[in-house]
């Protein structure tokens, strides 16, 4: 089973406190930004942190290949198939489509921060972690996430606001209780680390715009935790491997989705009425649907590299 380092774990989960803390604080004081702002502020760590991460998806086909056979044309023509069928369910269910997202990248980032648990921490603590980007800001910030919702699924805003404010109440109230329920299944010796180490993520989470909230997670958290677990592996296999050759594979998938996405946001620009804020709507669907397209195939193929081997050689 892929592992990780428990002191490179350890001293990432400190980092990750410390700048959980420190944006935390800084968040109380920052004025509120509109959407607009809060876009800008995010496109370009999105772009070459959060996306590259999924770039480096070809790394992780050549693993899979070992371990579970297949030619590279055949995981590859299975990972374009499943965006080709996730982008036509967004077309066809686009509310089904967005709760699945959703569901789906709590999934795939909780089964990356398991991998960063204390020792002795209860399974649940990196659910809780993985769900904090999407319940964190609905809570938080629940006006502001309503009106991309429904820009998503281009709905009324207030509408779609009558049901993410009670939501993200419930959804806040339930995620506190089960982080002191998994605190307690949590052994003595890092119980009052583990505690310590999801409230100061649910600082920012809550407090920071829900743009920025996702940034930050995204890009400091699951990233770099996907980024360390990969190089792990690597160099468990190749002595050799280090962060530049890394970021020379992942670069031109990279660069191939920043285009795709650019390409679009231009046709929607051309094709649509140009009013006043519509950009940002068409920008806003362009990123997220795009990063659900892109966060099915990468999901499944990112649960298929953690899982244990002896489950799948036969």
């Amino acid at each position: 089973m892929l592992a990780i380092n428990h002191a490179t774990a350890g001293h990432h989960r400190v980092w990750v406190m410390m700048a959980g803390l420190f944006i935390g604080v800084i968040a109380v004081w920052l004025p509120k930004l509109e959407l607009d702002l809060q876009f800008w502020m995010i496109l370009i760590p999105i772009a070459l942190f959060g996306l590259s991460h999924g770039g480096a998806d070809p790394v992780i086909i050549n693993a899979l290949k070992t371990v579970r056979g297949r030619s590279s044309f055949q995981w590859l023509a299975g990972y374009i198939a499943l965006m080709a069928f996730t982008v036509v369910f967004i077309i066809w269910q686009p509310t089904l489509a967005l709760v699945g997202f959703l569901g789906l990248s709590i999934w795939h980032f909780a089964i990356t921060d398991c991998m960063f648990l204390p020792e002795g921490g209860h399974a649940g603590l990196g659910w809780l972690s993985g769900s904090l980007p999407i319940i964190g800001p609905m809570a938080g910030h629940p006006e502001q996430v309503a009106v991309l919702f429904a820009w998503l699924l281009q709905q009324d805003p207030e509408v779609v606001a009558a049901i993410v404010l009670p939501a993200g109440r419930v959804l806040i109230l339930v995620w506190t209780l089960l982080l002191v329920v998994a605190t307690f299944l949590t052994q003595p010796r890092s119980r009052n680390t583990s505690f310590l180490e999801l409230c100061a993520l649910a600082a920012p989470m809550l407090l920071l715009p829900p743009l920025l909230a996702f940034a930050f997670y995204f890009c400091i958290v699951h990233s770099l935790r996907h980024f360390l677990l990969l190089l792990g592996a690597e160099r468990q296999a190749f002595n050799t491997i280090n962060v530049k050759i890394l970021a020379r594979r992942a670069a031109p998938p990279t660069v191939g989705a920043i285009a795709l996405g650019v390409g679009a946001w231009w046709a929607m620009s051309v094709s649509g009425a140009h009013l006043e804020g519509v950009w940002l709507e068409d920008a806003i669907r362009v990123i997220f649907w795009g990063l659900a397209v892109l966060t099915v195939p990468h999901a499944l193929l990112v649960a298929l590299w953690i899982a244990p081997k002896h489950d799948v050689t036969h």
